[in-house]
């Protein structure tokens, strides 16, 4: 799960679909926000993402390019538990599925497109 500012950065990350620095990260959530956050709570709270691998920091210049890991929050959810859990969560995931048949066949149709 994500904090509330940790939300709002990856929603800014989400919506633009490019590498950020932090500070273009910042500019977005200081025009939208409810109060103003400080450049260094924004650079914490990025550099925590990229290290639970919420995002992907590359080297640019003498700074940081961000972009988020995956699609969504639940795409982030998944790959979070597929980390932590890894074949137990898929084989846990497969026996539910076998025992719903319209998870099931949700599944095949997913698999299909």
């Amino acid at each position: 799960m994500l904090g509330e500012l940790e939300s709002r950065v990856m929603r800014v990350l989400w919506d633009r679909r490019e590498p950020m620095t932090v500070r273009s990260v910042l500019e977005r959530l200081n025009e939208s926000g409810p109060r103003p956050v400080a450049y260094t709570t924004v650079l914490t709270v990025m550099s925590r993402l990229a290290d639970k691998g919420a995002l992907v920091r590359t080297a640019a210049g003498r700074g940081h390019l961000y972009t988020a890991a995956a699609a969504d929050e639940a795409a982030l959810a998944v790959d979070d538990v597929l980390r932590t859990y890894g074949d137990s969560a898929v084989s846990h995931f497969l026996d539910r599925a076998a025992g719903d048949p319209e998870l099931l066949e949700r599944l095949r149709r997913l698999a299909r497109e």
